[in-house]
């Protein structure tokens, strides 16, 4: 009896690690949706192989930040003949970039992966307007 109880207790053991799943937040776990994240004023969202919002329009001197809210790797660098040029590292799931704008103009940015670089980019592409 001893035996079949170890094996009874064996099962449920392994049972309950296969009906179980966790993600740590900000991982980007969950599928589908925006992956937790939620465009804001000073917040774009990439999902899927866009990002959202595509334009943003800020004050001189703000930080915006970028979320990867899907679980492609994605980056957010500054088109050619920018006047302000940055290049985020890649992105994974759930990572973040931020970059001040300090003077204003337009600043068009895409996605090394998924967008055409140019002035405007296409693809994965967006603005930033700095007034």
């Amino acid at each position: 009896m001893p035996s079949k109880l170890v094996g009874f207790t064996a099962c449920l053991v392994v049972l309950a690690a296969c009906g179980s799943s966790t993600s740590p937040a900000g991982s980007g776990g969950g599928g589908g949706g925006s992956g937790g994240c939620t465009p804001t004023a000073t917040q774009v969202c990439m999902v899927g192989l866009s990002f959202s919002p595509t334009s943003l329009t800020v004050s001189a001197g703000t930080t915006v930040t970028w979320n990867n809210g899907s679980p492609t790797t994605h980056s957010v660098t500054s088109a050619s003949g920018s006047a302000d040029v940055y290049d985020s590292p890649d992105l994974g799931a759930g990572a973040t970039f931020q970059h001040t704008y300090n003077t204003a103009g337009t600043y068009h940015y895409y996605c090394r992966f998924h967008g055409i670089n140019g002035n405007p980019p296409t693809g994965m592409s967006g603005t930033i307007t700095v007034n």
